[in-house]
């Protein structure tokens, strides 16, 4: 079954103001076995695939980014903006290179490549540079980016009346939210963060997908460029995390549930103040 998904890339575009590139990752590679099997320190185009292709298990890509060059972190840095959140490995290899933050606080030249995405919106690479420096130790952490947070907020699921337990999230430009979804009911949900406005038009064109396994194939996420963000479906019983960054440009963001048939009741607010 399917779980949730963390897409740094798209989200990064919001705050470029750009529509996300891939919201929904592509279908693991049908040589994906012949991947697998490689050595990565012997082959590095099968290493090059371990970092990009979606099904590779977090193990295996840390061997191939380990096998790329000297620095790890740069490799995987490099790696993500290739990647631009649309390959299936993008929140894989955030979490590699968040995995390697004590390392890549003893590395100035990692320290200042980090620094740069981190403050640098557009950048593939953004949050989870930011989501890296907030994982080091304050005082391991540059200067300029020692405030790094990520706040966490967690919104579950009310079983059987198919609504989320938090109807409202209150939070400022620019700030990191660490979103856990907790799934306590008997069937899958999953949460999309949309344009101010624009959850309807969402939420209609996920009903037309139908509970198909077409619609399932893409987690009930419409390729619109007023879906923001995704967390993908996640099992009864089971949780997800993504990392989001508010956008700078103020106003009520709302957060859906696009299975067919939930988004008019299991939706939320996100209200954006300075």
């Amino acid at each position: 079954m399917m779980t949730g998904f963390i897409l740094i890339g798209a989200i990064a575009t919001v705050l470029a103001g750009n529509p996300p590139a891939r919201l929904v990752p592509p279908a693991p590679p049908e040589d994906l076995p012949a991947v697998l099997a490689a050595d990565p320190t012997k082959d590095a185009d099968m290493a090059k695939r371990m970092l990009m292709d979606n099904g590779v298990p977090a193990e295996l890509r840390m061997r191939a980014v380990k096998s790329l060059g000297a620095s790890p972190i740069l490799v995987l840095l490099d790696a993500i903006a290739k990647c631009g959140g649309t390959c299936g490995a993008t929140r894989d290899l955030a979490d590699v290179l968040v995995s390697l933050a004590a390392e890549a606080a003893k590395d100035p030249a990692v320290l200042e490549r980090l620094t740069k995405c981190a403050q640098t919106p557009e950048d593939p690479a953004y949050t989870a540079a930011l989501r890296t420096i907030a994982a080091m130790p304050i005082e391991q952490r540059p200067e300029a980016l020692k405030g790094v947070t990520a706040r966490q907020v967690s919104i579950g699921t009310i079983p059987g009346a198919m609504q989320y337990d938090i109807k409202e999230i209150k939070t400022k430009p620019g700030e990191i939210l660490e979103i856990t979804l907790k799934n306590t009911d008997t069937m899958q949900h999953n949460l999309l963060i949309t344009m101010p406005g624009k959850m309807s038009e969402v939420g209609v064109a996920a009903d037309k997908m139908g509970d198909t396994p077409e619609g399932k194939a893409c987690q009930f996420v419409p390729d619109m460029p007023s879906v923001l963000a995704v967390m993908g479906l996640i099992d009864p019983g089971k949780s997800g995390i993504f990392f989001y960054v508010v956008p700078q440009k103020p106003g009520t963001y709302q957060y859906v549930c696009t299975v067919p048939g939930h988004w008019r009741m299991m939706n939320g607010k996100i209200k954006v103040a300075p």
